[in-house]
């Protein structure tokens, strides 16, 4: 089975989309992410979050520029 590598392109750009949407209020500070452990006293893990939110977009994007670039024929 051939893999439609536009359609794949197109899955990529919304998943990317929807990962900066995601992004934004945090890098904004309109909203904040904490973890507890057991009664200890809440932990910020808000810069942990924007790190891995930008990290796994840049694998995105790196994703479909080898696709737009290697897999997509005109």
């Amino acid at each position: 089975m051939a893999v439609d590598w536009r359609e794949y392109a197109e899955g990529v750009e919304k998943q990317l989309e929807q990962l900066r949407r995601d992004l934004e209020p945090l890098e904004s500070g309109r909203m904040k992410l904490g973890e507890r452990e057991g009664s200890n006293a809440w932990r910020d893990v808000t810069q942990e979050a924007i790190d891995r939110s930008r990290q796994v977009i840049a694998t995105y994007e790196a994703i479909l520029k080898d696709v737009r670039e290697n897999r997509i024929k005109d």
